[in-house]
């Protein structure tokens, strides 16, 4: 439901609803160099009530040590620890989820920032900044090193290495293709220009390829990270951002509150309207989804349905949880709790929406800790059975038809052992 704060009152309840602030920066901060008035005010307001505040971009050109020094040249108290970047998202997806070779190097469509991430994970890197220029036509030699291409946004790309990033992902065989984020557009200078979504959009045509991961914002890895490192509570945590494909579609996909700021790519027109796309989107799925559970035609749906429907929009409830809904929606109509009874739409809205209803799912390290228990070889493979009895316990509940669709793009041995790992990046990037 959204909610406009119009007056000082309004926004002094926002503001002690919560204990964690996750901001994004550009166009919710400042713009370029220039910082937002009120900006620097509002960030010592929110440290002496002792709330924790992060910093959490998609613009991968900085790492965070050169975040931390643009804090610190605003005037902005900041840690290390409380900047996520999608550079360091990145970084971190390689080591820990891909665990990627140490024998490989990663090779660069973007800037300095996703190099010094890389660097401080030990990952090796070429590309970037040192192949700007224009490209002389000249033959890309073969590179079987380069076990990664990774695009964010590059203010120097050019024709060299596009190829180069072509070169590598169709000559050497496993090579990743990751991208920092996806934005379309960058604000910058009043106004806006291309973000590093149109940086790899002529690389995706050529390859006619999506994307391994995107990994920056409204992905949930950053979150799961900060979740992970501050064990903060998400029904306390609200994310603030002025886009809403990606800052405020990161807070709903992840179970956290939003408010969009109007400072940059969003409008009041844009956010209120009828038309806003994620909120009509969100509605139109949820409305779908329901639909396919509708076996009378009468537009309810069972009170034994609730549980799967519930998980099928990506809620993840215990089976004990769904019985308490099923108890307190049965009560607040006056029907036995025994008795099977059917939920209309708007009744499920309700439910749907409980604070705390979009609980995050199992993050990636805990999917990979879970099938490792049964990987006995170590060769990262287990069988789909073990796999189906992981994704149970974890609430993820897929029938086989489910499982077989995520199978076909996923690394299955000749033994018919699955590469828990690829199916982990694949669960998560649907």
């Amino acid at each position: 439901m959204l909610q406009y704060l119009k007056t000082k009152e309004e926004r002094e309840e926002f503001i002690n609803k919560y204990d964690n602030f996750l901001f994004d920066c550009d166009g919710v901060l400042w713009e370029g160099n220039n910082m937002f008035e009120g900006v620097a005010e509002s960030m010592k307001l929110l440290r002496e009530k002792g709330k924790h505040v992060c910093f959490v971009t998609n613009n991968s050109t900085k790492s965070r040590a050169s975040y931390l020094k643009k804090f610190e040249g605003l005037g902005i108290k900041a840690e290390l620890g409380e900047i996520f970047s999608s550079a360091f998202a990145t970084a971190t997806y390689l080591k820990n989820v891909l665990k990627f070779p140490t024998d490989k190097k990663v090779y660069i469509i973007g800037m300095q920032g996703i190099k010094e991430e890389l660097a401080l994970e030990g990952i090796k890197s070429c590309g970037a900044e040192e192949d700007s220029g224009l490209f002389d036509n000249d033959l890309i030699p073969d590179d079987p090193e380069v076990g990664a291409v990774i695009v964010g946004l590059d203010t120097q790309v050019n024709y060299r290495k596009y190829a180069k990033g072509f070169a590598y992902l169709t000559r050497n065989p496993g090579c990743y293709f990751l991208l920092t984020n996806e934005d379309s557009t960058f604000p910058q200078h009043g106004s806006f220009y291309p973000g590093a979504g149109a940086i790899a959009a002529p690389l995706i045509t050529a390859l006619n390829r999506r994307p391994d991961a995107v990994l920056g914002k409204p992905a949930l890895n950053m979150l799961e990270a900060i979740l992970a490192e501050y064990k903060i509570d998400p029904k306390k945590t609200v994310m603030i951002g002025d886009r809403l494909n990606t800052d405020i579609e990161f807070g709903l996909k992840g179970g956290i509150d939003t408010l969009c700021v109007l400072t940059g790519v969003a409008t009041k027109e844009e956010l209120l309207s009828d038309d806003n796309k994620t909120k009509k989107n969100e509605q139109s799925k949820w409305k779908e989804a329901f639909s396919l559970y509708d076996k009378k035609g009468n537009s309810t749906v069972s009170s034994a349905n609730l549980g799967d429907l519930l998980r099928g929009l990506g809620q993840n409830p215990t089976e004990a949880e769904v019985r308490e809904l099923i108890k307190e929606t049965a009560k607040s109509k006056s029907i036995p709790e025994s008795q099977e009874f059917d939920i209309d739409f708007g009744t499920f809205l309700s439910i749907l929406t409980r604070p705390d209803g979009f609980k995050p799912a199992g993050s990636s390290q805990e999917f990979i800790q879970g099938f490792q228990v049964f990987d006995k070889e170590g060769d990262g493979y287990i069988s789909a059975g073990e796999l189906r009895y992981v994704l149970t316990n974890l609430g993820e509940k897929l029938t086989n038809e489910e499982l077989d669709e995520l199978l076909k793009e996923v690394e299955i041995g000749k033994d018919g052992r699955i590469n828990y790992i690829d199916f982990v990046t694949v669960v998560l990037s649907n």
